[in-house]
């Protein structure tokens, strides 16, 4: 097994040679992806100068994999591991199991923005990097928009709408320490933000209340997780209430401007996350049509063990 083990992080990490060529300018990348590269239940991601390693069912093999990206990266290396399959919290949160001592807070590089990661904080480590062309899509559009995240998390929409060139940037999230993260996430990159940059607030209550105003954004970035508690609201499950809520979101994109709107839960196929959009635009009773789809990164191939962020992009039109 030791031996496959290697063979396999070998054939995957070869199959990302292109984006590791962007290095430094990107060092966040997916090396592994599960049952796609034949390592079902675990996932590797490059994190600036670190390795994340993450077992997510019990039983798949961790072990050979560290031992493997030892050889492959060498001993210095630091390797980290989560166990995302278990509900202790520390195994959860992971450590160090390789490598030279390295900080479990960093910073990592995505198309030469610089992003606070936590190695070891939690389920997440602040950067979802199934996200990438989604966040290099907004920073492309941005150019002199009013752009509004929600479901903002740490900024990386907003960082990266504001990198683009935006007007205005206003990241909506019910978490104050993700809003503190998204700050840090502007300030180690120069961007400008206001008093309205960062807001907590229950995002879902934010569109309904903001769209009874006269205010409007060029672009929405609408990035819900699957599932989610709303204050005295009880438990939000995507397959429910996501075309519900893009409607909501509909009306607070201005004429000509455009609705990103992703997701990214185990089940849902492309074309239902489509045919949602669809019911959410003849909901929202607003002239809208699909103009694109954005998947995940080429580090992402697909796995049946690891859904994916995919994102529908909208254009509301003139009338």
């Amino acid at each position: 097994m030791p031996g496959g083990a290697r063979a396999k992080v070998d054939r995957a990490v070869g199959r990302r040679e292109r984006l590791l060529a962007d290095l430094p300018r990107t060092d966040a990348v997916r090396l592994v992806n599960g049952e796609a590269d034949g390592l079902g239940g675990i996932t590797v991601d490059l994190l600036g100068p670190a390795l994340l390693v993450e077992r997510h069912r019990r039983g798949a093999d961790a072990e050979a994999v560290v031992d493997a990206l030892a050889t492959r990266f060498g001993d210095r290396v630091p390797v980290f591991l989560k166990e995302r399959w278990s509900r202790d919290r520390a195994a959860l949160s992971g450590r160090q199991v390789r490598g030279e001592p390295c900080p479990t807070e960093i910073v990592a590089r995505e198309l030469g923005l610089a992003f606070s990661v936590s190695l070891c904080d939690g389920e997440h480590v602040g950067l979802f990097l199934d996200s990438r062309p989604a966040r290099r899509r907004v920073r492309e559009m941005a150019g002199g928009r009013r752009v509004l995240s929600l479901f903002s998390y740490r900024g990386g929409f907003g960082a990266s709408a504001a990198a683009g060139g935006a007007r205005s940037t206003t990241n909506v999230d019910n978490k104050r320490s993700a809003l503190e993260i998204a700050r840090r996430n502007y300030e180690l990159n120069g961007l400008p933000s206001d008093t309205r940059s960062f807001l907590r607030d229950d995002a879902v209550r934010f569109a309904a209340r903001a769209a009874k105003g006269r205010g409007r954004y060029d672009l929405v970035v609408l990035d819900p997780p699957p599932r989610f508690r709303r204050p005295g609201k009880g438990m939000f499950r995507i397959r429910e209430g996501y075309p519900g809520l893009a409607a909501r979101c509909l009306p607070l994109v201005a004429p000509g401007g455009h609705l990103l709107a992703g997701i990214c839960a185990a089940g849902v196929t492309v074309a239902e996350h489509r045919d949602m959009m669809i019911e959410a635009i003849r909901a929202a009773c607003v002239g809208a049509v699909v103009e694109d789809e954005v998947g995940p990164g080429e580090d992402f191939p697909a796995a049946q063990d690891r859904p994916a962020a995919r994102y529908v992009l909208v254009r509301r039109g003139y009338s």
